[in-house]
């Protein structure tokens, strides 16, 4: 199985601030996985499925068939399950049933398959309650690499009991697509699950934004088509709604968070 694969991908909420990225890491290691290890990111913010899943989404696309590892795990030690899921591409993802990896294999053709992974006594080293991403899913990730058929990995379930991503899809009404805000980058740009493609040509209009209050927000290709420290609504690059501000913060001027319902609207020149 290993011919099938190019890389192992790790994402999670872990930060650098300590060890357990490197064990992780280590582990795939000295199992013999010598395929490139890409680092997603590892600052997803603590516990935050709806940024890690958005992160992991927009990265897969630009991967190579592989080995997706993603851990934001709240669960983490309880009766949750971990999953392996197959896309339609050939991936695998491996991390919680949370809805973290359901974008993500969504956007690679979709789920084909899932199993709940279990682990024999035998087949573990030690296994700790709060350290999940290093006892059992890496091990499994290695599996796998070296040849280990998903089948043998766990019992198969039904698509339909999987846990779903926290965020259900954006719903377009007649003059309105309501959405909900995906992610906040490092450059405080608000990131949207809206569809550019679903605003129509807005040429050198702009668009209402609509969350609690409403408010207008000139259209551009780039930041640097508005003033420095103003506002401006675009197609980011993968192909949703963002609001960003041209050298400044948009999240710090608007207050949004991930999960934070966002609603856009038309503004056609000449009518109200």
């Amino acid at each position: 199985m290993t011919g099938e694969f190019r890389c192992v991908t790790f994402l999670s909420d872990f930060g650098l601030a300590d060890e357990t990225v490197a064990c992780c890491k280590g582990l795939l290691l000295r199992r013999g996985v010598t395929l490139p290890v890409i680092d997603i990111s590892h600052e997803v913010p603590p516990f935050d499925i709806i940024s890690g899943g958005w992160m992991l989404a927009g990265a897969v696309l630009y991967m190579p068939s592989g080995i997706h590892l993603a851990i934001v795990d709240p669960g983490v030690g309880t009766q949750r399950r971990i999953l392996l899921l197959r896309s339609g591409r050939g991936d695998l993802f491996v991390g919680p049933d949370n809805g973290l990896l359901i974008p993500a294999a969504e956007r690679t053709g979709g789920i084909s398959r899932c199993w709940s992974i279990e682990r024999a006594q035998g087949e573990m080293e030690h296994v700790f309650p709060t350290f999940d991403a290093r006892d059992i899913m890496a091990p499994v990730v290695a599996d796998l690499v070296g040849g280990k058929p998903p089948e043998e990995c766990g019992e198969e379930i039904p698509l339909g009991e999987l846990n779903r991503f926290p965020l259900p899809a954006p719903h377009a009404s007649p003059g309105k697509i309501s959405g909900h805000v995906t992610l906040v980058d490092a450059f405080g740009t608000v990131r949207t699950d809206i569809p550019w493609d679903l605003l129509g040509k807005l040429g050198d209009s702009e668009i209402k934004i609509s969350s609690g209050w409403l408010f207008s927000i000139p259209v551009g290709r780039t930041f640097s088509d508005v003033g420095s420290g103003e506002m401006v609504a675009l197609e980011d690059s993968w192909g949703f709604v963002s609001i960003a501000v041209n050298r400044g913060r948009a999240s710090d001027m608007l207050g949004f968070k991930p999960g934070d319902p966002i609603s856009v609207e038309l503004t056609i020149p000449g009518r109200p």
